[in-house]
C-alpha cells in the first residue's frame, strides 16, 4: 500500500516559490492590459522592419560601391587605364577604323588623285603625240591613282599592325586619359578641351609613322606630308554637366564606399531577430543589385553607340572601345554577384530547412565514417590536438570565414573564378577542421528520479 512521504522544509520552500512564479506569470497579461500584451510583438516587428530597411540600403549601395572601385582603380589611374585599352590596338575593327582615318589623312595631304590627273593631262597635251596616244595617257589616271592608293593602304595597314604603332597608341591614350579626367573633374587648364562632348585621339603621331614608312619604301613624295592634326573619336559625353556631377560624387566616395556598404549590411544582419534569414536576404539582395547594374551597363552601351555619329566612328570599333573600358567594371559586378550567391547559399545550408539538414547530416555521416576508418576516435590529429580543435571549433570557423571575406574584400579586381576559389578553400579548411577535430560530445541524458513510495 502506497503512502505519501512528507516534504522536507527545503522542498516545501521550493514548491511555494514555484507556485508564486506561476501565479505571477498568469496574472501578468491581465494586469498589463492589451497594450502590454502587444508591446513585445510590436518591438519585434519594429526590429524586423528596421533590419530590413538597413539591408535594403546596403544592397542599394552595393552597385555604387562597385562603380566607385572601378573609378578608383581604372578611370582615374592613367597607368591602369592605358593597360586596359592597350590591347585594343590588336582588335581588327579598331585597326580598320584607324587605318581608314590615317589613310584618308595621307591621301588628302598628298593630293594623289589631283596630282596624277594634272601630270597625265599635261603629258597628254603635248602636240607631238597622236590623238589616240593622248586618250590612252589620260585613261591611265584612274588605274595609277588606284594603284598608289592600294600601295599606301598596304603600308598603313602594316604600320598599324606593328609594335611601334602599339607603343604610339599607348602613349596617345595616356594623353587622352589625362584629358578625359581633366574634363570630368572640371579642370580647364590649357590644352584640355572637349568638342561637342567628344574625347578624341590626335592621329598626328600615327601619320608621322606612316610618313616614315612610305619614305623608306621609296615614296619620296611622302616627305611633303605636313603635320596633320585630326581627331579619332574614342568617347562621347552627350550630357557633360551630368557626367561631371556623377563623376564628382562617385570619385569623392572613392574607396570608402565599399567598406561603408559592408558595415551597413553587417549592421542590418546584426539588428535582425533571425540573423541567418537576414544573411540569406542580404546575399540575394546583393546578387539582384548586380543584375540591375549589369542591365544599366547594357542600356548605357546602347545609348553610347547611338550617340556616336557613324561618320566619326563606326559602330563596331565604338562597341569595342566601350566594352574594353567597362571590362573590369563588369568583372567586378560579376564577382560581387558570386559573393552574394555564396553568402546566401552558406546561410541557407546552415539553417533549419529539410534540405539544409539533409546536407549537413550527410556531411556529418561522411566525417564520422572517415574517423571510423582512421581508427582515431579523438580525431585524426590525435586525442590532445583533436580535443583542442574540438573545443575551439566555433572560433576557428569564424576566423576562416572572416579571413575569406577579407581576402575577397581587399583583392584587387577579383574575378568570379577568384571568388569561387576562395570560397572553395574556405570550405575545404572547414571540412579539414571537422575531420581533425574530436567529435562534439553528446549531450548528457537526464535520468528521471525514481518515484517516491
Amino acid at each position: 500500500m502506497s503512502h505519501t512521504v512528507p516534504l522536507s522544509a527545503g522542498e516545501r520552500a521550493e514548491l511555494e516559490r514555484l507556485r508564486a512564479e506561476v501565479a505571477a506569470l498568469r496574472a501578468r497579461p491581465a494586469a498589463g492590459g492589451h497594450g502590454a500584451a502587444r508591446s513585445p510583438g510590436r518591438g519585434r516587428r519594429l526590429r524586423t522592419v528596421g533590419a530590413t530597411l538597413v539591408i535594403v540600403l546596403g544592397c542599394v549601395l552595393a552597385p555604387f560601391s562597385v562603380v566607385t572601385t572601378w573609378l578608383d582603380t581604372q578611370v582615374t589611374d592613367t597607368d591602369a587605364y592605358v593597360k586596359t585599352v592597350a590591347p585594343l590596338i590588336e582588335d581588327p575593327a579598331v585597326q580598320r577604323a584607324l587605318s581608314a582615318a590615317v589613310t584618308n589623312a595621307v591621301f588628302d595631304a598628298l593630293g594623289i588623285e589631283e596630282t596624277t590627273t594634272a601630270a597625265l593631262s599635261s603629258l597628254a597635251g603635248r602636240t607631238d603625240l597622236p590623238p589616240e596616244m593622248q586618250q590612252r595617257i589620260e585613261g591611265l589616271a584612274v588605274p595609277i591613282v588606284s594603284g598608289v592608293q592600294g600601295f599606301v593602304r598596304t603600308q598603313v595597314n602594316t604600320v598599324v599592325g606593328s609594335d611601334q604603332f602599339a607603343v604610339t597608341w599607348a602613349q596617345a591614350n595616356a594623353i587622352v586619359h589625362r584629358q578625359l579626367v581633366a574634363v570630368l573633374t572640371g579642370d580647364t587648364r590649357e590644352g584640355v578641351s572637349v568638342v561637342d562632348g567628344q574625347v578624341s585621339i590626335d592621329i598626328a603621331p600615327f601619320v608621322e609613322l606612316v610618313k616614315e614608312r612610305l619614305v623608306e619604301r621609296g615614296v619620296t613624295v611622302a616627305e611633303r606630308i605636313p603635320t596633320i592634326h585630326r581627331s579619332f573619336v574614342l568617347f562621347t559625353l552627350p550630357n557633360l554637366p551630368a557626367a561631371q556631377t556623377a563623376f564628382g560624387l562617385l570619385n569623392t566616395a572613392g574607396a570608402v564606399l565599399p567598406y561603408v556598404t559592408v558595415l551597413v549590411l553587417a549592421g542590418g544582419v546584426l539588428l535582425a531577430r533571425n540573423r541567418r534569414r537576414a544573411l540569406v536576404g542580404a546575399g540575394i539582395g546583393i546578387a539582384a543589385s548586380m543584375l540591375v547594374l549589369g542591365a544599366v551597363l547594357a542600356l548605357a552601351r546602347t545609348g553610347y553607340l547611338n550617340a556616336v555619329p557613324p561618320d566619326l566612328l563606326a559602330r563596331e570599333p565604338a562597341a569595342r572601345l566601350y566594352d574594353t573600358l567597362v571590362r573590369f567594371l563588369r568583372t567586378g559586378l560579376r564577382a560581387t554577384f558570386v559573393v552574394g550567391v555564396v553568402v546566401a547559399a552558406v546561410a541557407y545550408l546552415t539553417g533549419p530547412s529539410a534540405a539544409a539538414v539533409g546536407v549537413r547530416r550527410g556531411l556529418s555521416r561522411g566525417l564520422t565514417r572517415v574517423r571510423e576508418l582512421s581508427g582515431a576516435p579523438g580525431g585524426l590529429a590525435g586525442p590532445r590536438l583533436g580535443a583542442r580543435l574540438g573545443t575551439y571549433r566555433t572560433m576557428i570557423r569564424i576566423v576562416v570565414l572572416v579571413l575569406a571575406a577579407l581576402v575577397i574584400l581587399f583583392w584587387d579586381r577579383p574575378t568570379p573564378a577568384d571568388v569561387i576559389v576562395v570560397a572553395g578553400v574556405a570550405a575545404l579548411l572547414l571540412v579539414v577542421l571537422e575531420v581533425l577535430a574530436a567529435p562534439a560530445a553528446a549531450p548528457l541524458e537526464t535520468v528521471p528520479a525514481p518515484p517516491r513510495t
